[in-house]
This record gives structure tokens, C-alpha cells and sequence, in this order.
């Protein structure tokens, strides 16, 4: 299956996909970054909060991996940026003056601090310029405007809010509530809750799938699912015993869920199909999977494998391998791709480095350097026809860079192309892959 962002050409072995997945850099942060890390597009910084050793919000800029600020903040929590305002917002806890904290996405400075009721799980929507977050210890649900950064409302759920999920297209808010295992469904032109829904387990993890208009979350066998539109429990579906799900991602570009779980020591990311709501596979990784995070730049998966591990397992994005294996520090924990820098970051629960990791797939080409090798000789055209399946257009270009066919959906027909080497360039100008062409 291929992805939104990579033309597959293989042709008789003569291209290869390489990956090229590495640590690239280490910045030391001041403490431990368990309170997770979110991108400010407008600046090309990533924010992120440390708990332990030095309390505080730090800013990294992504051209130079350098920290551009830092604010001592206690017990800094979960954060979001709001591009619409061009602010970020970070909730900290100091001794029961819970508040959120509203930095300025410019200067990266503290603006103000909101008092709120021990704030977390922070969902931005940016069609209406509002913050959700939960009060775990006050039962509800509060919504912050981001334009003038008061409290809107906070609504009422049944009990201990642990998680909180948009439905982007139906603007509905799925809540996860521990203490009742059941999860709240919220409208968010009302903020009403419209039902509450029961799937028989404690919260750990949860996703949306566009692709599937469903959302998943922990079931009382594995995963429960829920129709978007009818706000049903559909589907239980069933793990192997002893299995229970830590994290999940949704991989819309090739209708699949992902799903980290682990029991006695054999840990596995299970890939279900959206379709059928069944797990296709099962992909072995490494001890402890923590957090999942989907790149579209480099069409990957990555899973924070912690315990003995401390490694980022690389899984191929249609399911079907695992691709690699990245070694990083103590407990990774927060994972953040950044596609414009070809760039993840990853935050650690046991370490006070946030380390960056190379996001990006090289193309290696072993056939063509036999040939090479050998010096110029005739050979057998193996194809005529390359598949792009991705939802990114793209060109192919002659050796000069000189654009000579759209790329289109479906099939592309290359018969017509003189003998050459061809390169895949997206419309962003960032290269691909490449096509050989012979005879």
C-alpha cells in the first residue's frame, strides 16, 4: 500500500526504498518532558513543559534545535498552540492554584495565567477558536475562547474526564471518563453532552478516524468502537488475552488504526482495518510501548518503546513491517513529527533531553549501480506504467528538472516517455522517489 507522500516505482529491483530514520540532534531541556510537546506553525518552534529538575516551558526552534526560551512554570501539564491567535496554552498545577498559562507565539513570553480547576487533556478547534480541556477532579469539561482567553462554560460529564478526542467531521467531542467507563459525546455548536455511551473499560488511549468517520478507544476485550453519526457502540473489537491498549493512532490515508498494547512481556502494535473494524496484523516491538505518533512527510509510524528498550520502533505505515529501529535516551514518552523540518521530536519521561530525529526516506538504488558499474548497455523494458496512490500531486521531471508528466491518482502510463531516469518532485518542490525507465 502506498503512501500520501512517496511514489512507488520499483522497477525489477532497480529502485529500493531506504530508511533513513536517526538521531540528528539532543537538546537538553532542564527536566524531564512528560507533559508532552506541541508545534507552533506560524514560528517553526515546538513547545514543550518539564515536571522534575527544572520545572518549566521551554520553546525549541526547529531550523537550529536551539532553545529560544524557557519559562520556570510548576508542574507544567498538557499544552496546545492556537495558530487563529497565534498563542500557546499550557496548564500547570501549584498547590491547588490550578491555572493555564498563555504564551505569546511570537515572543514565546508568558501573557497571562487563566485559574482553572486542575486543566488537562487539551484539544484545540480552530473553526471556532475555542480550547477544550478536562477537570478531572470537578467532573466536567471546560471551554476557553481563544480570543479573549475567559471560560466559556464547563460541561458536566458523568465522572473523572480522562481524555478528550475531536470528531472533525461531525464537530463532536469524545470524552473518556474513567470512573464509569463510558465515553461522553459532546456537541460542540451547543456543548451539550448528546449521549454517554458505555465500552466496559478504564481510558488509556483513544483516536478518531476521519477515514472511517469512527472512534476508538479502550473496549472490554481490547478496542471499543463508536459510529460518528449515530453515536452507537458498534463493534468490541477482541485483542489477545491479557492485551490492553496504551496508545492509538489513526493512519487515514491507508484506512487503518494502529494500536500499542502489551501483556507479560510480549508487546505488539496491532493494525486494524477501518473497513471491517478487524486486526490485520500484529507487529512485534519493542518492551513498554508508550505512544504512537503518524508522520505524513515520511508515510511512518512511530512507537516510544520504553522499559530495557528506549528506542523508536519505525513501522511502514500500511502495516505490514516494521522498518527500523531508532535508539534514544531514557523513557521516550512525547512524540511530535514536524513535517516541514523533515523533523520528529521526542520527549522523555526519564531523561532531560529532548532528542530530534531524522523524519524522512532516503531512495537507494543498488540495481542502478551494478549498471553503472558495468557502463551503459541496452535493457529489457519491465514496465510502462507506474501506481501512484497518494492524495499529494506530484510531477515527474527529466535529468534538467524539466517537468514531463502530471501525476495522477490511479495508474500513470509512462510509455510514451523517452528511455531515462525520471525523478518524483511534489508540488512543495521536495523530491520523492525516482523512475527508471528502460528497453
Amino acid at each position: 500500500m502506498l503512501s500520501k507522500l512517496a511514489l512507488v516505482a520499483v522497477l525489477l529491483g532497480l529502485a529500493g526504498i531506504a530508511w533513513s530514520q536517526e538521531v540528528i540532534d539532543s537538546v537538553d531541556v532542564g527536566g524531564w518532558n512528560v507533559a508532552g510537546l506541541t508545534y507552533n506553525s506560524r514560528a517553526g518552534v515546538v513547545y514543550g513543559g518539564c515536571f522534575y529538575i527544572r520545572s518549566n516551558v521551554f520553546a525549541i526552534d526547529c531550523s537550529s534545535n536551539a532553545i529560544v526560551a524557557q519559562i520556570d512554570l510548576p508542574h507544567p501539564g498538557d499544552l496546545a498552540y492556537a495558530p487563529v491567535v497565534n498563542k500557546a496554552y499550557c496548564g500547570f498545577f501549584d498547590h491547588g492554584e490550578d491555572s493555564i498559562l498563555v504564551i505569546d507565539g511570537s515572543s514565546h513570553s508568558r501573557i497571562r495565567a487563566i485559574p482553572v480547576p486542575y486543566a488537562g487533556n487539551f484539544e484545540y478547534d480552530s473553526a471556532s477558536n475555542r480550547l477544550y480541556f478536562t477537570c478531572y477532579s470537578e467532573d466536567c469539561v471546560g471551554v476557553l475562547d481563544c480570543w479573549t482567553d475567559s471560560v466559556l462554560c464547563y460541561i458536566p460529564i458523568p465522572g473523572e474526564p480522562a481524555g478528550l478526542t475531536i470528531n472533525t467531521r461531525r464537530r463532536k467531542l469524545y470524552c473518556q471518563n474513567d470512573y464509569d467507563m463510558m465515553v461522553s459525546v459532546i456537541d460542540m455548536n451547543t456543548n451539550q453532552v448528546i449521549r454517554n455511551v458505555y465500552t466496559g473499560s478504564w481510558y488509556f488511549a483513544q483516536c478518531y478516524s476521519a477515514a472511517a468517520d469512527k472512534y476508538y478507544t479502550n473496549g472490554l476485550r481490547g478496542v471499543a468502537v463508536i459510529c460518528g453519526s449515530g453515536d452507537t457502540l458498534i463493534k468490541q473489537i477482541a485483542l489477545p488475552q491479557g492485551y490492553g491498549p496504551k496508545a492509538m493512532v489513526a493512519v487515514d490515508p491507508e484506512s487503518l488504526v494502529m494500536v500499542a498494547a502489551y501483556s507479560g512481556g510480549t508487546d505488539s502494535v496491532f493494525v486494524i482495518d477501518v473497513a471491517d473494524d478487524v486486526v490485520a496484523s500484529a507487529l512485534p516491538v519493542g518492551r513498554s510501548p508508550r505512544t504512537l505518533a503518524y508522520s505524513i512527510r515520511s508515510n511512518a509510524v512511530y512507537c516510544a518503546c520504553g522499559s530495557t528498550s528506549d528506542r523508536l520502533d519505525v513501522l511502514a505505515a500500511d502495516g505490514s513491517r516494521v522498518t527500523g529501529h531508532v535508539p534514544v535516551s531514557n523513557g521516550p514518552q512525547a512524540l511530535l513529527p514536524c513535517s516541514p523540518y523533515e523533523k520528529l521530536y521526542v520527549g522523555h519521561a526519564d531523561a532531560s533531553m529532548v532528542y530530534v530525529v531524522r523524519d524522512r526516506v532516503g531512495v537507494s538504488e543498488p540495481g542502478e549501480s551494478r549498471l553503472e558499474a558495468a557502463g551503459p548497455r541496452p535493457a529489457t523494458l519491465v514496465s510502462q506504467r507506474c501506481r501512484y496512490r497518494g492524495t499529494v500531486p506530484a510531477v515527474l521531471t527529466d535529468a534538467a528538472g524539466r517537468s514531463v508528466l502530471r501525476l495522477r491518482l490511479g495508474e500513470n502510463d509512462v510509455s510514451r516517455l523517452p528511455i531515462g531516469v525520471y525523478i518524483v518532485v511534489g508540488l512543495g518542490a521536495e523530491r520523492l522517489g525516482k523512475v527508471v525507465k528502460m528497453e
